[in-house]
């Protein structure tokens, strides 16, 4: 029996995973998987899609579920393929995002879960601090933009607002650096596909897009709360 049991596992690899996808931890893990290759250099399958390399996972995400929304799975397993690999790992580079032990414990859950490990290691020294659940929270400044290019948005506030009316804008923001999330059906259908695709159109205009790092730090909060969305989102 494969160590995911029921839980969908979709994976955005980028030269990560072994040609050899049974020699890989997707296929260790599960046999219920979807894998967005960006590299293209997987054998597509029914299992394997040659992605747009736009966006990175964040753009993966809501391309799933606009492309599944009348068919979601009942739980959903967001991850980078890259996601168990340690700090250090050689080329290809990455400093993944959840722990294999973390992992493992997590892994099956049903409910809303964030695949973190930042512990007491903070992502960005003096912006952050964690919670006592394992939280982590960074400081709600925009600092990524004055290192990523935008096109839509450069702000978090101002992408926040003309989603929802009213949110609470706060000092800190909860989120799993890397965007790593178990997510059930019910917390997606929240939202219309027409929400989802808005979002999506401000991912998918080049590689790398600071939007990209924004809506990852706003994917608990989207997936958590309970705010009205404006006209346009519905």
């Amino acid at each position: 029996m494969k160590k995911i049991k029921s839980n969908f596992l979709v994976v955005s690899d980028y030269n990560w995973l072994p040609e050899n996808i049974e020699e890989s931890w997707v296929h260790e893990y599960s046999d219920n998987y979807l894998i967005y290759d960006k590299a293209h250099r997987l054998k597509e399958s029914d299992k394997v899609v040659h992605q747009k390399n736009v966006g990175q996972n964040i753009y993966d995400m809501f391309d799933f579920i606009i492309t599944h929304y009348d068919d979601l799975p009942d739980v959903t397993l967001f991850c980078r393929a890259c996601i168990m690999f340690p700090i250090g790992r050689q080329p290809p580079l990455s400093n993944g995002n959840c722990n294999e032990e973390k992992f493992n414990r997590l892994m099956n859950n049903t409910t809303f879960t964030e695949l973190q490990d930042a512990g007491t290691r903070p992502h960005r020294s003096n912006a952050s601090k964690m919670g006592e659940d394992e939280s982590y929270w960074e400081i709600n400044n925009n600092w990524y933009f004055n290192h990523l290019s935008w096109k839509y948005w450069r702000d978090l506030h101002a992408f926040m607002r003309d989603v929802y009316i009213n949110p609470e804008i706060p000092q800190y923001i909860r989120f799993a650096p890397g965007g790593n999330y178990i997510i059930p059906k019910d917390k997606i259908l929240r939202y219309s596909k027409n929400f989802y695709e808005q979002i999506r159109a401000f991912l998918e205009w080049d590689v790398v897009v600071g939007e990209a790092h924004m809506v990852e730090r706003a994917l608990y909060t989207i997936f958590t709360c309970d705010w009205e969305v404006n006209d346009k989102y519905k």
